[in-house]
């Protein structure tokens, strides 16, 4: 009978106990391999080690690169402020530039216009202001007017206006103020951003002309002439307090159309011819002449009536006028042209620099002092000693 095999009691597996130089040799095997494994699983912890120090370093490394670059900027920044401490006071203090105003033209414009005063007037004023504006003297008529206004570029600023020109720009005037609609005159015109602007200053330059020579009011004014500044003096009286007037006119045809502007003022008005201004009874406060420069006048006053009355030429060349050297003649106290121009031109200098008749100058009274001066009177009109007017 075959022999069954024998099996291992350690395994249950067939081939019975191994013998044991079979077993130490196996061992011994077994041995060496858990200790190559063990060997391995070292080398890699300490790898992982080694790449988890590295990690930590790199990391490390990233979060102090802000750090550093904070101190190198601030570093950067000390820098600076050292220098600018050490650099000299006065390159602190060296002021911003100013930008440069633009170069404005203007005019006043009539016919004959070489004698007018106004460029002396307007170049002083905005030199005082600082401003380079351009101001001229243009002879032109009235079927001139137009076409001159429409030829003008976009450098121009604005207009004065003298004989014969006050009442034939109206219509061409796209807004005009209160005093150039009520008397239907103006010698002023801006020109804002392509629209025409109409001001009457003749009013307030004659007002302000007789306030500062002492006269502040009166009730009963003769006013000689019938024309265009004729009607700002009507104005100027109401305002003044008048509640009388007499106009002597060369033409008492063409001199009605001030009857409805005294009637709104409420003005009690009488037109009559220039010669009979002498034979009044009644001597009126103020006379105000409005006859052109160099006319020769039938308008004769007594000697009471000179010494009593204050007169206002407004021409002022040649000065002084034959009525002017009449009133100076027996002591009666004149007030000139020039005055009443000045005045009305620094309003006009408003006009041009901010648009506003109303809106005072930047140190408005070294401004009319200047204008003053070019034109060689002093506050109230009188001629400085120096003055060549004299």
């Amino acid at each position: 009978m075959d022999k069954k095999t024998p099996e291992n009691p350690a395994t249950g597996e067939p081939g019975g106990p191994r013998e044991p130089d079979k077993l130490e040799e196996n061992g011994v095997a077994e041995a060496a391999a858990e200790a190559e494994i063990a060997a391995i699983v070292d080398a890699e912890r300490e790898a992982e080690a080694e790449e988890a120090v590295l990690a930590e370093a790199e990391l490390a490394a990233e979060l102090e690169e802000p750090a550093d670059e904070a101190d190198e900027i601030a570093e950067v920044e000390a820098k600076v402020e050292v220098e600018v401490e050490a650099a000299p006071v006065a390159a602190k203090a060296k002021p911003a530039k100013k930008a440069k105003a633009a170069v404005r033209r203007l005019a006043v414009l009539g016919s004959p216009i070489g004698h007018s005063k106004s460029p002396d007037l307007h170049r002083a004023a905005y030199q005082a202001l600082g401003l380079p504006w351009e101001y001229d003297a243009v002879d032109v008529t009235a079927d001139r007017l137009a076409p001159f206004i429409d030829g003008l570029g976009a450098e121009w600023r604005g207009l004065s206006l003298t004989m014969p020109l006050k009442q034939s720009v109206v219509p061409i005037l796209g807004e005009v103020d209160r005093l150039a609609e009520q008397t239907g005159v103006a010698n002023t015109v801006l020109l804002d951003d392509g629209v025409l602007r109409g001001f009457n200053t003749d009013v307030s330059g004659i007002v302000w002309a007789l306030e500062a020579a002492g006269l502040e009011s009166a009730r009963f004014v003769h006013i000689l002439g019938g024309g265009a500044t004729a009607a700002s003096a009507l104005v100027a009286a109401a305002e003044l307090g008048a509640d009388r007037v007499d106009v002597y006119a060369r033409s008492l045809e063409n001199s009605v159309w001030l009857e409805p502007l005294a009637h709104e003022l409420g003005l009690m008005i009488r037109i009559r011819p220039l010669g009979q201004a002498d034979r009044s009874l009644d001597i009126p406060d103020l006379v105000i002449s409005t006859l052109p420069g160099g006319v020769t006048t039938d308008a004769r006053y007594t000697d009471s009536t000179r010494r009593r009355s204050v007169l206002l030429d407004v021409s002022y060349d040649p000065w002084p006028s034959v009525l002017a050297s009449a009133w100076q003649a027996v002591g009666g106290r004149v007030v000139s042209g020039l005055a009443m121009l000045a005045h009305q031109a620094l309003l006009q200098v408003r006009i041009f620099v901010s648009g506003d008749p109303l809106e005072p100058l930047e140190d408005e009274d070294a401004v009319l002092a200047a204008m003053l001066e070019a034109v060689g009177i002093d506050a109230t009109g009188a001629a400085l000693e120096s003055s060549p007017e004299e």
